[in-house]
Parts: structure tokens; sequence; C-alpha cells
């Protein structure tokens, strides 16, 4: 059996990712900061060793469970992904000292491959933020501490002689997640009854059903090249506006929705940059859930949230 270990186990990605591994048989070892987190909904998973050990102190890791040879380590803990901790630099560095001290850890206690959890806004620092005159916002910094953690990693497990897979996720929503990402805000302020109000939302984006992002991290763990990172997509990129146009028809079609009453100062992507095309070469990986779909279970789910 297959020995996994997960940090960050508890979370949105986490614990999706632990229900599907569970299925395929894993031996899963999922760290957790500590005891007053909710693992509920991992303890119904077959095969699940729950190890409370926050990241800070990641370095005992190797004397609550030895040596253990894991197969993999998938990387998923990050403090400070959603709203204005994004541009706290002190708590975005502490998440690049993080990421560096698991692989550390994980040469000492053995791991054959490490799986980093990435981030498109680490494209948005590359393309944006090196350019004279840029005016970066507060997600650059969460992006740049990303950038860092993926190359940092990177040539750290060089070192150590383990496997590196860094994926980018893309704007991943679906039942389950609390968070205050863009699918849970455009919907919850038109459940509410508030101005459904957007900028022109021209720009390129891809959102992506929980479950087909979890699917992807296992493709690109189990069939991914060593150091090569892959974009997590639909391969059903579009404008912005025409996911609002979906949200708002899955909640009331009659909504009035208000395009450009904010102004946008947010960085355009380019639609090849949300290629899946690597990832499907290297692994075969197509996502099964379109989002018209996907944002009917999930406006579903948020109702009875309420």
């Amino acid at each position: 059996m297959e020995k996994i270990l997960i940090t960050g186990a508890n979370g949105f990605i986490g614990t999706e990712l632990i229900r599907q591994l569970s299925e395929r048989g894993k031996e899963i070892y999922a760290v957790i900061k500590d005891v007053n987190e909710d693992v509920s909904a991992l303890q119904v998973c077959a095969n699940v060793k729950i190890i409370y050990c926050d990241l800070e102190e990641i370095y005992k890791l190797k004397d609550i469970v030895g040596k253990m040879n894991f197969d993999c380590c998938f990387h998923l803990a990050w403090i400070g992904s959603y709203g204005d901790a994004r541009g706290d630099y002190v708590l975005q560095l502490k998440n690049v000292q993080y990421a560096c001290d698991v692989v550390k850890v994980m040469n000492q206690i053995g791991c054959r491959r490490f799986v980093g959890a990435g981030t498109l806004a680490e494209l948005d620092v590359q393309n944006y933020a090196p350019t004279d005159g840029a005016t970066p916002n507060l997600v650059s910094d969460y992006g740049t501490a990303k950038l860092t953690a993926h190359y940092m990693t990177k040539a750290m497990c060089s070192k150590y002689g383990i496997e590196h897979v860094w994926v980018r996720l893309s704007n991943t929503y679906g039942i389950g997640n609390r968070t205050g990402n863009f699918v849970n805000y455009a919907a919850r302020i038109m459940l509410e009854g508030k101005p459904a109000n957007f900028t022109i939302a021209t720009q390129i984006y891809d959102f992506v059903y929980v479950t087909d992002t979890i699917r992807a991290i296992i493709a690109a763990s189990e069939k991914g090249k060593s150091n090569c990172c892959y974009y997590l997509g639909s391969n059903a990129e579009r404008p912005l506006r025409e996911y609002i146009y979906m949200i708002r028809d899955a909640i009331d079609p009659t909504i009035e929705l208000h395009l450009g009453a904010i102004p946008f100062n947010g960085i355009c992507l380019q639609a090849e940059e949300f290629s899946g095309k690597k990832l499907f070469e290297d692994t075969g990986f197509v996502a099964e859930i379109d989002f018209k779909d996907g944002i009917k279970k999930t406006v579903e789910w948020l109702k009875e949230q309420e």
C-alpha cells in the first residue's frame, strides 16, 4: 500500500484529496495544525492517520512518524491565501520557510516525490511585477511567496534526490468551499439580493470544480514528470463575464448584472496560460465537470448553508 503524507489536510483541497486517495486504497498521513481543527470529514475515510503538528514545528515529524519512506508528500498548507493576509509579507515569507522545512523533514523521514501546490498568481508576478512602472497589488506578495517556494523547494529536492512536481491550481470551486473566492462571493451577493456589481469582466478566467482539481493533482503526482510544473485547468477558459452570467442564471435569470460598475485594476493573463495541454500530454487528464453543472451543485449547497 502506497504511503502518502499531506499537509493542510483538512482544508477544502486537502479534504477532497484525502477522500479520493482513500478510495484508491492509499495509506494517508494527514498533518493537521492542532487538536482544535475540525477533522470530522477525514475520520470517515479509510486508512487515514491524523498527525497533529504545526508548521512551526514540522521538524518534529521525524520523531512522530520515524523513517517512513513515503511514496509522495502533498504540501498544501499555506497560511494567508485569501483577503488582506495575502499582502502580509511576514506571513508570506514564513510560508516559504515552512515549504522548505517540509522538504527538509521529508528527506529525513524518506520521500520519493514532493508535490507542491502553486497558484496562477505566480504568473502575475512573473509577467507583470518585473515591468518598469508596474504597481503590484497585495496579491503580488502572495504570488511572489508561492513562486519563491516553488523554486526553493525544487532546488532542495534536487539536492536531496527527491522528485519534485509543482502544480498551479486555478480557481477551484464547489461543495465544501467556505472561502471568499470569486464564485462564492458572486453567488452570495446574488443570493442575498445585493447589487450585482462587477468589473467589465472581459479578462480570461478558468474555474475548475473541486473533484476535477483533485483528479488533476493526483494525475500529476502519479504520471507527471519530475522537475516539471503543471497548470491544472478545465480547458474551457472564457471571459469572466460568461461565468458571471452562468452564476446568475443558476440563481435567478432575472437578476440585473452591473458589469463595469467596479473599475478593473488587475492583471490579464493570456488564454494560452490556461492551457492544460502539458498535463494532458504527460498524464492524460481531462476535466469532467462542466461549469454549468458545477455551479448548480454549488449554488444548491450555498443555499443550504444560509
